[in-house]
């Protein structure tokens, strides 16, 4: 399997786990704002925990589906369950997910007489996947389940500059390639996190993924002769596509000077993350929603001081590394806009 077809069927599952995440972030968050206690805010509590808890079965079940179509999903949610129950969370959910998409293929291969074939999709397919699937969890869980809950150990006991380290690494690793596999390696690792109740990282990701497109977008708007006509033009959707959580809009502008945009936009990110992290952002929903999520974050207006910082850095840099000489070397190249 290559690994174009590897991120395809990843993004599969997580599209598909995002709506519940939202669902269950926004209202657990609603609840918690409204401190826990009573009726409403209570129930709001659980309910946004139980929709969390499908965080894992449903990324596996459509990495599975991705894979194997729809005779996959049934074996796929079944080793998700048991990812979370056996204590391999999101990584465990992320390769069950595959291993139930394989299985499942190869006992699809398996020949059955006519009169079976009419039962091979709702008895044969499911009860040999499912058992395959579950042999493979209970022995991935072996060493995963372990190495999970250090990790998660490791995590809850980061103060202070570790933590900030931490929001540094994550912003560098989330606007390095602009959405691409570095990015969503490091966004993976954030799910991971969200999905043990850790929330500090996914605010990191937040700021890795809105700041570029925005601090270039400004940096333009503050002093356009440094752009060319196609950046200038960008300007406008970039920033929305980065008030939207997509870090895509940053492209065009890395294009044409890679080597003086992608330093500017990671350090941006990563000092950025790495001040929201250190005075205590978390972010209990994924950043699917982009800046209309704020309301929903812990300390909002802590994690706003972090992610107007990055911007201002990430403009300041480009500003500073940009010359205008840039401008006049590929204004009349090809055209890189995105709208």
């Amino acid at each position: 399997m290559d690994i174009n077809k590897i991120k395809r069927h990843l993004m599969t599952g997580v599209s598909y786990m995002i709506p519940a995440v939202v669902a269950g972030g926004i209202l657990l968050s609603l609840g918690i704002i409204m401190g826990e206690k009573g009726f409403i805010a209570s129930k709001l509590v659980e309910v946004g925990v139980f929709a969390l808890k499908l965080m894992v079965p449903l990324i596996a079940g459509f990495i599975s589906y991705s894979i194997a179509d729809k005779p996959g999903i049934t074996v796929g949610l079944v080793g998700g369950v048991m990812a979370r129950e056996l204590g391999t969370g999101y990584i465990g959910g992320i390769l069950a997910g595959f291993f139930a998409g394989w299985i499942t293929n190869q006992i699809k291969k398996i020949p059955v007489h006519k009169n079976l074939m009419v039962i091979k999709p709702i008895m044969i397919i499911p009860v040999l996947g499912v058992s395959a699937t579950a042999i493979f969890m209970y022995l991935l869980s072996i060493p995963l389940a372990p190495a999970m809950r250090g990790l998660e150990e490791w995590l809850v006991s980061l103060k202070g500059a570790n933590l900030a380290i931490l929001g540094l690494i994550i912003g560098f690793m989330m606007a390095f390639d602009m959405g691409g596999p570095v990015n969503k390696i490091a966004l993976t690792f954030c799910y991971a996190t969200l999905a043990e109740g850790i929330y500090h990282p996914m605010a990191a990701a937040w700021i890795g993924i809105m700041t570029p497109p925005i601090g270039l977008a400004l940096a333009t708007l503050i002093n356009s002769k440094k752009f060319t006509k196609s950046e200038k033009a960008n300007a406008l959707p970039a920033a929305i596509m980065g008030s939207l959580g997509i870090t895509e809009g940053a492209i065009p502008y890395a294009v044409t000077t890679p080597l003086k945009v992608i330093p500017a936009i990671m350090l941006g990110s990563g000092i950025g993350a790495a001040i929201a992290l250190l005075l205590g952002a978390q972010a209990t929903i994924p950043c699917a929603i982009g800046i209309w999520g704020l309301p929903f974050l812990t300390h909002p207006f802590k994690w706003l001081i972090g992610f107007v910082s990055g911007i201002l850095i990430t403009a300041a840099l480009v500003l500073i590394l940009r010359k205008e000489s840039d401008v006049q070397e590929n204004d009349e190249g090809t055209d890189f806009s995105i709208i």
